[in-house]
């Protein structure tokens, strides 16, 4: 199993160089109709998964691998820091941008896997950069499409989170990790989910875990990118088949 873990990196690198790195394989390299042919699998590195395509895109801008950054060009590089941190909050929230039904035919990359139909995507097309200006333009409804996705089940709604919680909850995020002066993935998980528990609300695992490790790709001085963190169930059931002597 280890060895065909070893294989699969290796091809799947090899296709991540391919496409976004500067590399020069070709298939008879790569050798692998699955991750030669399917897009899910032919990255290694977080940032350059579907799921993170907007901010990269928005963060990036110009020198943003994929190219979507160039949709942006209104941003200007005119973001504060605590909102794009916030932006890293609610894309999580909202799915990461999983769709997998475009919102309109040929409207790459909008509406489609990695932008979700996620109604800040618009906003920050046309250079609204601002967290107020955001609220202000929340839809009633449909404000995230995202197929195949099912959103966290929030106490008063989802909509009535982002409007009078999300925030809060955010801003005490980012406080925790600058007097911290620097954490763990872990720690900014817990420190979410005890927050969300003395407001009476569930623990939002998943959610924060992708916001913590968005803050360690975009702020490694705050949160340690080499520092443990929760997994999922399929990461989970992966695990169990490797071999291993270590019980913990």
């Amino acid at each position: 199993m280890i060895q065909e873990f070893l294989s699969y990196y290796k091809k799947a690198n090899m296709m991540q160089e391919l496409k976004f790195e500067g590399g020069s394989w070709t298939k008879e390299d790569v050798n692998d109709d699955l991750i030669w042919n399917v897009p899910i699998y032919d990255v290694v590195n977080r940032r350059f998964a579907a799921f993170s395509s907007l901010l990269e895109a928005v963060k990036l801008n110009e020198k943003d691998p994929k190219g979507n950054g160039v949709y942006f060009k209104a941003i200007d590089g005119r973001f504060y820091e605590d909102d794009f941190m916030k932006l890293c909050y609610l894309f999580r929230l909202c799915g990461s941008g999983i769709n997998y039904k475009p919102k309109q035919a040929g409207g790459t990359p909008f509406g489609t896997h990695g932008f979700g139909n996620f109604w800040v995507v618009d906003q920050l097309k046309n250079g609204f950069t601002d967290y107020q200006d955001w609220m202000r333009s929340l839809p009633q409804d449909k404000f995230c499409d995202v197929k195949g996705y099912l959103l966290p089940m929030i106490k008063g709604g989802l909509r009535n989170f982002i409007l009078n919680e999300a925030e809060g909850l955010v801003t005490y995020l980012i406080n925790f990790m600058i007097k911290s002066r620097k954490v763990g993935i872990e720690d900014v998980v817990d420190e979410g989910n005890l927050w969300l528990i003395r407001k009476g609300y569930k623990r939002q695992n998943f959610v924060l875990t992708a916001f913590a490790m968005d803050m360690a790709e975009y702020y490694p001085a705050l949160v340690d990118r080499d520092s443990d963190t929760y997994v999922g169930s399929n990461a989970k059931k992966c695990l169990k088949k490797i071999p291993t002597n270590n019980k913990k």
